[in-house]
């Protein structure tokens, strides 16, 4: 369905589907002149920039230019998943938003961040809130160490004394270093304390526990919404994550 959405996008003069910033980080992009508003997307795990093709035209259509970033091992990002780890997927973001800052000087500028990409903005919420007006997180992986310890059913700090790495899916690898920084951004997401955050999940999502979200939103009184029949990524229901964006 991706791939499909790409090529359309790639028809759109609007759209520049792969450049570079500061030598590392592959962008897609949709602009238009007249809008005041940026907001840059967070894909998941195994992801990659692309998967904003769901959504930019609708939000480029009502005033976002619409930025989406590959993360560090993902999409066209040519490191090895030696280098993929909470502080260098941090560091893609905070690249990012101040390129966009010194682009769009006078852009108010939001973010949108699925499954991982929620983990890492989360993470990031201290150094990044500052420059940020809105966040809007989409089935984010709040305990995203721990989703990935109850998956694999054998995942801890002794499963590296035997091995590498742990391989996943989408040939993703998963290194003790990596796997230590997740454990503390569990922590780090449980015990900091978040505003100006709007959640969207779905009920029947088996990733990311809908009742883990809806306590997170809670205690951080945060606006959220429930999406019945909706699973992880949220699938089918494109309109209403844009529309829940737009309304908040």
């Amino acid at each position: 369905m991706i791939e499909e959405l790409v090529e359309i996008a790639r028809e759109d003069k609007r759209v520049n589907i792969d450049f570079t910033i500061n030598n590392r980080i592959h962008l897609f992009s949709a602009t238009e002149p007249k809008n005041k508003k940026v907001i840059i997307y967070v894909h998941g795990l195994g992801g990659n920039k692309n998967w904003i093709t769901r959504f930019y035209k609708d939000l480029l259509n009502n005033g976002y230019d619409t930025y989406s970033i590959d993360l560090i091992s993902h999409g066209e990002d040519g490191n090895d998943f030696k280098k993929f780890n909470l502080s260098n997927c941090i560091s893609y973001l905070k690249d990012t938003i101040n390129y966009i800052k010194e682009k769009n000087k006078d852009s108010e500028i939001y973010l949108f961040g699925s499954s991982y990409g929620g983990f890492v903005i989360l993470n990031a919420y201290k150094e990044i809130i500052d420059d940020v007006d809105k966040i809007y997180l989409m089935c984010p992986a709040i305990n995203f160490c721990e989703i990935m310890e109850i998956k694999t059913g054998n995942l801890n700090i002794e499963y590296f004394d035997d091995n590498e790495y742990l391989p996943l899916y989408n040939n993703i690898k998963i290194y003790k270093d990596a796997y230590l920084e997740f454990k503390s951004g569990d922590e780090y997401i449980k015990n900091e304390k978040f505003n100006n955050i709007f959640i969207i999940q779905g009920d029947l999502d088996k990733t990311v526990d809908v009742n883990n979200v809806i306590k997170f939103c809670d205690k951080n009184k945060i606006e959220y919404k429930i999406i019945h029949e909706g699973k992880h990524e949220l699938y089918g229901f494109d309109n209403e994550i844009v529309d829940f964006i737009l309304n908040k």
